[in-house]
């Protein structure tokens, strides 16, 4: 592989024509159809003339026509500027899923309440309606203390991004 330059170099492939790095990589990536976004280019630049052999290699396992989610791993891996927006939108996928976890853990949370409050209200057996709330708050403390710790993750995960790409 070559090294890296900083303008876009000019490879002569015989004597009238020459072609740039961006044609060599556009050309490579349409040979394994890979589509052309600009974090491949970049994830393929680094591929054929960056100082890494691995990344080339691991480019190279995935096979003739590597998936995007393949290629978007490697480019994490590598810590790839163009890649950087992909952890964004991932934590806000994984808080908004969270969030929706919380919800619906919630709002089973206020029926069981609702539920027990018709109980004590009606039945004579209100020790089996007190440990059924006993046993719903305690579920709800859990959730509480998983999402405490999934939150202070994301924060970790997103600060420690931000730092990388300072």
């Amino acid at each position: 592989m070559k090294n890296s330059q900083t303008s876009v170099s000019a490879y002569s492939i015989d004597d009238d024509e020459t072609e740039t790095e961006l044609e060599i990589i556009g050309r490579f990536m349409t040979r394994l159809k890979v589509k052309n976004l600009p974090r491949n280019y970049q994830l393929f630049h680094e591929a054929l003339y960056g100082q890494d052999r691995h990344l080339a290699e691991e480019i190279e396992a995935l096979g003739p026509r590597p998936s995007q989610s393949g290629l978007d791993e490697i480019g994490l891996k590598y810590r790839l500027v163009s890649h950087c927006g992909l952890v964004a939108r991932k934590s806000e996928s994984d808080a908004a899923e969270m969030l929706r976890e919380i919800a619906d853990q919630l709002a089973k949370g206020l029926m069981k309440k609702q539920h027990f409050a018709r109980e004590i209200d009606t039945a004579p057996h209100a020790h089996a309606a007190l440990d059924s709330l006993n046993a719903s708050l305690s579920n709800l403390m859990l959730y509480e203390t998983e999402l405490t710790e999934r939150l202070r993750n994301c924060a970790n995960l997103s600060k420690s991004s931000q730092d990388t790409g300072a």
